[in-house]
């Protein structure tokens, strides 16, 4: 089978007796289907990601057969879920500016333009009078490795990724703002990987970020199963906090 027919999705609901459930594809065109188990492990569970193929009956009708659970389960929330994160990244906003703002000695404040479009830019910083996002990001990239940064392999630890669609709309709507990359790894083991322990707050303007990008000197990551995904970003790119010319910690 091709691989555009494997995807992942939300789990919704499950029969367990009956051996079917159904789950969300994140695909607008697609939308929930019906799921259907060989057999039904613990590790399967409402809400959690699983790995499926895109079937099609002989009445035409879509389906889906599960393959596996999804191994970044292990994550705060499920990945897939962009609404949950959308909570907690308000929570996470507000932690910064409690935390992490008066260390900086500026005077950086969640948008307000947020109270009525929780879409925009994270933050406004009023001493330099512009925009700024915050990209709180706390699993790594275990992967990176196979990546390579000037022709050295990605250490995971100090790889962060940034989001394709990031770039396009802020190189549009907000040329000259500021990334705040709040790093807190909560996971450091994933199969026969690791990486240290890692946190701090390092800031990086936009328009750095950007020339990296537009000079082809950082990869573009496609997320696999995200390929159908109507709902999540299906590309990032990945930085290297370690390079002073883009990053300066400041945490």
């Amino acid at each position: 089978m091709e691989r555009s027919n494997f995807m992942e999705g939300v789990l919704l609901s499950i029969n367990r007796e009956e051996k079917w459930g159904r789950v969300d594809t994140r695909n607008d065109g697609i939308g929930i289907l019906t799921i259907y188990f060989q057999t039904v492990t613990d590790a399967i569970q409402p809400n959690c990601t699983v790995e499926f193929q895109l079937k099609t009956s002989k009445a035409g009708k879509r389906y889906a057969k599960f393959t596996a659970v999804a191994d970044r389960n292990q994550a705060l929330f499920n990945t897939e879920d962009r609404a949950q994160w959308y909570v907690w990244g308000e929570d996470v906003e507000g932690d910064f500016i409690a935390q992490i703002v008066p260390k900086l000695g500026i005077d950086l404040r969640i948008n307000p333009e947020k109270a009525q479009e929780p879409w925009a830019i994270d933050l406004y910083d009023f001493t330099h009078q512009r925009y700024a996002d915050l990209k709180a990001q706390n699993t790594p990239f275990f992967t990176a490795g196979k990546y390579r940064y000037y022709g050295v392999p990605y250490d995971p630890t100090y790889t962060v990724t940034f989001n394709k669609k990031d770039y396009e709309r802020y190189k549009m709507e907000h040329p000259d703002c500021d990334i705040y990359f709040w790093v807190h790894w909560r996971q450091l083991e994933y199969k026969t990987m690791r990486v240290n322990p890692l946190y701090g707050v390092w800031r990086a303007p936009f328009s750095r970020l950007a020339e990296k990008i537009e000079a082809g000197e950082v990869p573009l990551h496609q997320y696999q199963y995200r390929v159908n995904d109507d709902h999540n970003a299906k590309e990032s790119y990945l930085f290297n906090l370690a390079d002073a010319a883009v990053f300066e910690r400041l945490v």
